[in-house]
C-alpha cells in the first residue's frame, strides 16, 4: 500500500496539475492526493476514473514512500469512519488494519483501495471547484485558501470525530 507509482488520469489529472502548477495551492501532486482523500470523505464525494481524456499526472513511488505514514493514517481513518458499506464496527476495524496485513493483494484490500481512491478523485473535484469558483487573481486564491481553511476548521470542530473513533474502538 502506497509504495508504487500512481497515475491520475483524465480530468482529475488536469485538476491536479491546475492546483499545483497553475494556482500553486499545493506544492506537490501527493499533497493534492492526500487532501483529496480527506475532502472527498468529509464532503461525501466519490468519483470514478475519467477515461474520456488522455491527460496524466504521475505521483512517483518516492513521494508515497516519503508520505507513507500520512497516507496510511488517512487511509485507516477513512476505512474506520466510512459507513457507506453498512459494515459492522468489527468489519471496519478489519478493513482498516487487517485487510492489508498480508503481503499479497487480497480482493478486500483491492476493493478498499478502490473505495479510498474514489474518495481521492471526488476530493480532487471538490478542491478544483473551490479554487475555480470566483478566483482569477493571486489575491483571490489566497482569500479562497483562507476561507477553505476557516470553514474546514469550523466543520471539524462541529463534528466530533474523536467520539466516532472512540465508538468504533469501544464497539
Amino acid at each position: 500500500m502506497f509504495e508504487n507509482d500512481l497515475t491520475i488520469v483524465g480530468k482529475h489529472a488536469t485538476y491536479t496539475r491546475f492546483l499545483v502548477n497553475e494556482v500553486s495551492v499545493f506544492k506537490r501532486y501527493i499533497d493534492v492526493y492526500m487532501n483529496g482523500a480527506i475532502f472527498g470523505f468529509l464532503y461525501g464525494r466519490k468519483s470514478e476514473k475519467d477515461k474520456e481524456s488522455s491527460d496524466r499526472a504521475n505521483i512517483l513511488a518516492g513521494a508515497f514512500i516519503t508520505e507513507k505514514t500520512r497516507c496510511d493514517f488517512i487511509y485507516r481513518l477513512i476505512m474506520l469512519l466510512d459507513e457507506t458499506s453498512n459494515l459492522t464496527v468489527e468489519q471496519r476495524i478489519d478493513r482498516a488494519f487487517r485487510d492489508d496485513a498480508q503481503n499479497n493483494k487480497s480482493e478486500s484490500q483491492i476493493a478498499n483501495m478502490e473505495m479510498f481512491n474514489s474518495y481521492v478523485l471526488g476530493g480532487i473535484e471538490v478542491l478544483y471547484e473551490k479554487f475555480t469558483e470566483d478566483c482569477t487573481t493571486k489575491e483571490d486564491y489566497i482569500d479562497k485558501i483562507h476561507e477553505i481553511v476557516s470553514n474546514f476548521k469550523e466543520e471539524i470542530e462541529g463534528v466530533e470525530y474523536n467520539d466516532k473513533i472512540k465508538e468504533v474502538i469501544e464497539g
